[in-house]
């Protein structure tokens, strides 16, 4: 069996456990667990995800950081990328209006984050996505990601709904010193 079949039926599987697991439950942090740990198990299979096989943008593109999708159901539910940066990546605070997990496989990833302020937000806490370790996000949690240039990072980004379907994010735009809406994500690549 090749590779990329090998990783296809792992994530297969992986995506079968989350969704069997979570059927007719409540999403609540608990619940995300589950989700989070059987990420874990998935990003244990590290020869299966490389970046040999998830490359981060090249210098002349305009993002430092892209995602690969590797499963979504066919209503758009129980999306699962990859993502991956190899440059300085500093995205707002922002929510997801679904929920969401992130999990580590290669390098660190900072999230922060926070509470609604009078004017923005209140940062309440952090935590570094990496190898063995994720964070997990309800539909209205405020997190924003930061990553060091020159330090790759590669992570499983798993969402209630696919990212071109979350057309309501918003994000604090500290320049503009007001909430504006992220546009649904568009530049989503498909996995080798």
């Amino acid at each position: 069996m090749s590779k990329e079949q090998q990783r296809r039926e792992a994530v297969q599987q992986a995506v079968g456990r989350i969704r069997d697991q979570l059927q007719g439950r409540e999403i609540s942090k608990e619940t995300l667990s589950i989700v989070e740990a059987e990420l874990i198990k998935l990003a244990n299979k590290e020869d299966l995800f490389s970046f040999e096989d998830f490359p981060p943008p090249s210098d002349e593109d305009p993002r430092s950081s892209c995602l690969y999708r590797l499963s979504e159901d066919e209503d758009h539910g129980l999306a699962l990328y990859a993502n991956v940066a190899d440059g300085k990546v500093d995205a707002p605070p922002h929510d997801h209006t679904t929920w969401a997990v992130i999990v580590g496989l290669k390098g660190q990833e900072e999230n922060r984050f926070y509470d609604k302020a009078a004017t923005g937000v209140s940062q309440k806490g952090s935590a570094v996505v990496e190898k063995g370790k994720g964070v997990c996000l309800l539909a209205d949690d405020i997190h924003s990601i930061h990553i060091r240039k020159g330090e790759p990072v590669l992570n499983f980004h798993m969402y209630g709904l696919a990212l071109e379907q979350l057309h309501n994010r918003r994000y604090w735009s500290e320049p503009k010193q007001e909430w504006k809406v992220f546009p649904a994500h568009v530049d989503i690549r498909d996995a080798r």
